[in-house]
């Protein structure tokens, strides 16, 4: 037994010199026949770089995943750049191999590139769909020997047409058709008496004469018509995306012109969802290329499919890609969840719809993790707290839920787990209730930060009237939702509501910590119109600092804001000197000049503004023209930077509360307040930085509060300077107000002459 074990690990040891099998897989993409390529190697998974990428390389990893063919897609653009180890460069393969491993390469994690460098691949099923009348439609061609053939219809039949049409992902076949319907094909017969079971996932797996071999002509070709033609790319999930419609063998685009509701909800309910709303325009799915196929779309609502909708015809068209018309689906079935009876904004008796009516949730295990999944679920942030024993009164019909129990990542309550539909030992008296964090939301406008303020009560939205409408109303609302200030707007300017307007005569007095505590005539109680809907701007402050200069007065720009939590870069894309001087007179310098091309180095994690255009007037790149918050078409090879040039003044410092002048509790005015520092990482090094910029030789740090407990916001922490620092403002600490500590931390100095 010795000695067989030993002659198979020898085997495997040479298998392995020989040649390396690689699991591939693809990332990113819109679905499963695209994306950045990646493959498993020890435990992780790595991206290829697109030196030497070709054609033949794309087609052995098609192949490979059960594709028919591929084409090359070069660089991160299309998919997005990749992260960990890059594990394969100058890959070179023949055509021969069937896995990525058996091609010629520098070496399993030899490389010279980077992650914006890393190769994708579109695959292809070899079959297509052309010369047909509507969408989804055709004669049926497949790829062989490098040119597109066609079908016999020699024993062609519905089973073989439907997987014709799920390989192309247009659904079930509708019709089977024999006779050239859609014309007679050129080329070759390539497939004959093709016999499929239904179960195949190609065209190439069913039974058939065998390649080239056919009895036939071209009058003989086989065609069909799909269940639809349409398909959504580009969502964060399958029920959203950019439209594509299928049509004589590829896939374009819908024009958003005239593109409402109606037609949004035909193209959903195609798709097997029960209703939809339509999205205008490229920016939050991305802008689709190929041909945009129709445009004036006009939906009566009562068809099956958009290509029964009118339009101006197939491929006319009057529009751009940055009109590209896209939908949100969702589903009207039992997922739905409600809060009814509340008192105040987003909260109320949890109830849910099953079974065609709604009901309730028992409160045995309720906790705060399961409030907190219903809360998000209906985009009223985080929940504040969980009621039980009927808080917000009892409920009637079904309880629907017992022992519901949520880890707190889920995204709707069916998904925690419970004791089973309908399954409960409860009454009405223990129905479960919340509080969410808000009841406030934005709809309509070009992004998160601005549109038409819409309230959360007992089960549904509703709008606000504009009467009284005014700033410090505006900057209430954009708090709660977690930006820093905010305008008011009105007149519908983001278009006019439905449903009830909840609320008019609102007067905050800019104090509020929550839009729920300013007053208001009473909910419901209002004499408006829904063409006086009330909406808001609102803006963030960017926290900028400067990296990987050779001093603070150069780098890369960062920006860290406070509803987003964490550093990103910004985008070069129309960067210029009107923007570096925004950026350097905001950190205290005179003037500045612009650089793109990450002069200082690639930054990472995300990409926070594109498309910047300052006009010089203002005094925080927040205030500044941009593509939105996050939105941008850039990798970090364009990260901005600048040059500042002129006196710098540092941020203002003092020490309170000492015994005198020379030591006390460190506070710093940053951002327009006094704050205090953290005593996490804080050493005598941080108290030199201190008490040197107060014009002290050098200082001994203190922390614990020892010169007592500040106020207001705990401004650093996990301050760690470097002995060269002339400024607390230039030492590593956390972002701004990012802390975990209280006031018993605040850190202190003693300075000496």
């Amino acid at each position: 037994m010795m000695f067989k074990a030993y002659l198979v690990v020898c085997f495997l040891a040479t298998a392995a010199n020989a040649q390396s099998i690689l699991v591939v897989r693809l990332v990113d993409g819109s679905d499963a026949s695209e994306g950045r390529v990646e493959v498993y190697n020890n435990g992780t998974w790595g991206t290829v770089c697109d030196d030497s990428w070709d054609d033949t390389d794309a087609g052995v990893v098609c192949r490979s995943l059960g594709f028919h063919s591929g084409t090359r897609v070069l660089g991160s653009p299309a998919f997005g750049q990749g992260s960990g180890d890059i594990l394969l460069d100058d890959v070179s393969c023949n055509g021969t191999e069937t896995n990525l491993g058996d091609c010629s390469n520098a070496g399993l994690g030899v490389h010279n590139c980077a992650h914006f460098e890393d190769a994708g691949v579109r695959c292809s099923t070899g079959v297509r769909l052309v010369d047909g009348t509507m969408l989804g439609s055709g004669r049926v061609e497949v790829l062989y020997n490098g040119e597109w053939g066609t079908v016999c219809n020699d024993g062609w039949d519905l089973t073989d047409a439907n997987v014709v049409c799920r390989s192309l992902g247009l659904g079930a076949a509708r019709v089977a058709f024999w006779a050239a319907v859609f014309g007679e094909g050129t080329g070759t017969i390539v497939l004959d008496d093709v016999s499929c079971s239904g179960d195949e996932t190609s065209i190439f797996d069913c039974g058939n004469s065998g390649l080239g071999t056919n009895n036939c002509g071209h009058s003989d070709d086989a065609g069909v018509i799909c269940e639809h033609g349409v398909r959504l790319v580009a969502g964060s999930n399958a029920s959203e995306g950019r439209v594509e419609v299928y049509y004589n063998g590829a896939w374009g685009t819908v024009c958003d012109d005239s593109w409402d509701d109606t037609d949004a909800r035909v193209v959903c309910r195609s798709l097997g969802f029960d209703s939809g709303t339509g999205v205008l325009g490229s920016p939050a799915f991305g802008q689709g290329s190929g041909e945009i196929l129709l445009d004036d779309v006009s939906c009566t609502g009562t068809e099956t499919n958009i290509g029964d909708c009118s339009n101006a015809g197939l491929g006319v068209h009057n529009c751009g890609h940055f009109e590209d018309a896209g939908v949100r689906c969702f589903e009207l079935n039992f997922e739905d969840v409600r809060l009814v009876d509340g008192f105040m904004l987003g909260s109320g008796r949890v109830e849910v719809f099953y079974n065609g009516e709604w009901g309730t949730v028992c409160d045995y295990r309720w906790d705060w993790f399961d409030a907190n999944v219903v809360c998000r679920s209906l985009g009223l942030g985080r929940a504040i707290a969980a009621f039980w024993a009927a808080f917000f009164g009892e409920g009637t019909g079904t309880i629907v839920l017992d022992d519901v129990s949520c880890s707190g990542d889920e995204t709707s309550i069916f998904d925690c787990g419970s004791a089973g539909l309908g399954t409960n030992n409860c009454g009405h008296s223990e129905d479960a209730g919340v509080v969410c964090a808000n009841g406030v939301r934005l709809v309509d406008g070009s992004d998160a930060s601005e549109g038409r303020v819409e309230v959360y009560i007992n089960g549904a939205w509703g709008t606000v009237c504009d009467d009284s409408w005014d700033d410090t109303d505006a900057r209430v609302v954009c708090r709660t939702l977690g930006f820093d200030s905010g305008t008011a707007v009105g007149n519908a300017e983001f278009g006019q509501g439905s449903g009830d307007i909840l609320l008019d005569d609102v007067s905050c007095t800019g104090t509020e910590t929550d839009f729920r505590l300013c007053s208001n005539a009473g909910f419901g109680v209002h004499n408006c119109t829904h063409f006086e809907d009330a909406g808001v701007r609102c803006s963030t402050v960017y926290v900028v600092r400067l990296v990987d200069g050779s001093d603070e007065s150069e780098g890369r720009v960062e920006v860290y804001a406070r509803n987003n939590g964490a550093w990103g870069t910004v985008c070069d894309d129309s960067w210029d000197d009107t923007d570096a001087r925004v950026v350097c007179r905001h950190l205290g310098f005179d003037s500045g000049t612009g650089v793109g091309n990450a002069e200082f180095g690639q930054g990472s994690g995300d990409i926070l503004l594109d498309d910047v255009s300052c006009t010089g007037t203002e005094t925080n790149l927040g205030d500044c023209s941009n593509a939105g918050f996050r939105v941008h078409n850039c990798v970090h090879s364009e990260d901005a930077g600048v040059f500042c040039s002129g006196q710098t003044v540092s941020a203002e410092l003092r020490l309170v509360d000492g015994t005198c002048n020379s030591e006390g509790r460190v506070e710093i005015f940053y951002d327009g307040v006094w704050g205090t520092i953290c005593d996490d990482f804080w050493d005598d090094t941080d108290a030199g930085v201190v008490c040197r910029s107060l014009g002290y030789s050098s200082g001994t740090a203190v922390g614990s509060a020892e010169f007592g407990q500040g106020s207001g916001d705990i401004i650093f922490d996990n301050v760690e300077c470097s002995a060269g620092d002339t400024a607390l403002e230039y030492c590593r600490s956390n972002a701004p107000f990012d802390n975990n500590c209280s006031h018993a931390e605040d850190a202190g100095v003693r300075c000496t002459e």
